[in-house]
């Protein structure tokens, strides 16, 4: 009974220190785009992987824990996003685990595959796009940057893990074609109620989305001037649909279709644009994917150049 006793607390101990352990995982990842392209290539592969940025919250302001951090320092390969949007990455790193800068090696990947092409450095004395993924092309070239991270950890299945990056590539090019089919896209605006994330996706397809606030943070409150602005631009250029960004308020947008109504009896369709830091719990649960997101913003801006309504 004596010996039950001693041994008790120890188990108990033992115990206790096993369920503060976080799980350990082969790759951890920052945000969505890295987790679903991970999870495209690895595949039916034994390699585990998580994504510290928790369903439905917003990448911007997000800080690992003290436990996530220590689930980056138990893992083989870290992906995060890149050093100004997670300024925090390169300090925590405290093992061997192989650190990867994605914005860093997906623009060394696209420089190798357009050599001719004039490198823009970043003026890090004035405010960086942090949003690079929100472009098809620049995705296309992440999927080979994670790619590459993946063989490094795991070279004996390189073959496989190949293959199935080419397979999400050429998906993602599929739905390029499709932007690309857009006609004279500068000719309609498109107006979004949310912060700047856009550029890239504007750049790559002549699009002309116009964001609320030119500001790449979603921190930045519009003014009463900016909302009146925007509203006055929807009624003169006639549009029928506004977007906004499913992880922003839905405040700003109301109020905006509210005061559309009252003031003008003009009635707009609010859709979504997904700028793809995160996804919903929901979609998680639904294993929405990269492509899906894509497939559904191409659709919803696809109305913009045509004249049915909803």
């Amino acid at each position: 009974m004596k010996k039950l006793l001693m041994v008790l607390p120890v188990l108990l101990a033992t115990l206790i220190l096993s369920a503060c352990q976080p799980q350990k995982y082969d790759i951890v990842v920052t945000l969505y785009p890295q987790y679903d392209m991970v999870k495209a290539i690895v595949g039916d592969q034994d390699l585990t992987y998580t994504m510290i940025l928790p369903p439905g919250v917003e990448a911007h302001d997000f800080e690992p824990t003290s436990r996530q951090v220590i689930q980056i320092n138990q893992a083989k390969l870290f992906l995060y996003t890149s050093i100004e949007l997670e300024t925090w990455a390169q300090d925590i790193i405290d093992s061997d685990v192989i650190a990867v800068d994605l914005e860093v090696l997906t623009e060394e990947i696209h420089e190798a595959a357009h050599p001719d092409e004039p490198h823009e450095e970043h003026d890090h004395d004035h405010e960086h796009d942090v949003h690079y993924w929100v472009s098809v092309h620049t995705q296309v070239h992440m999927v080979e940057a994670v790619l590459q991270s993946i063989i490094q950890i795991d070279p004996e299945n390189a073959d496989i893990y190949t293959a199935n990056a080419e397979t999400l590539k050429n998906e993602l090019k599929a739905i390029r074609t499709q932007f690309l089919s857009i006609n004279n896209p500068e000719s309609r605006p498109i107006y979004f109620v949310g912060h700047n994330v856009f550029s890239s996706l504007n750049e790559e397809f002549g699009l002309n989305i116009i964001s609320l606030t030119e500001s790449f943070s979603p921190d930045a409150d519009p003014t009463s001037a900016q909302i009146s602005q925007m509203i006055e631009a929807i009624r003169t250029a006639g549009a029928d649909y506004v977007y906004y960004d499913p992880f922003e308020s839905m405040t700003v947008v109301n109020t905006i279709k509210s005061d559309l109504k009252s003031a003008y009896n003009y009635d707009i369709v609010l859709l979504p644009l997904h700028s793809m830091h995160n996804v919903t719990k929901d979609q998680y649960k639904a294993k929405t994917t990269l492509l899906e997101l894509w497939t559904e913003n191409y659709n919803n801006i696809s109305l913009t150049f045509t004249d049915e309504v909803l």
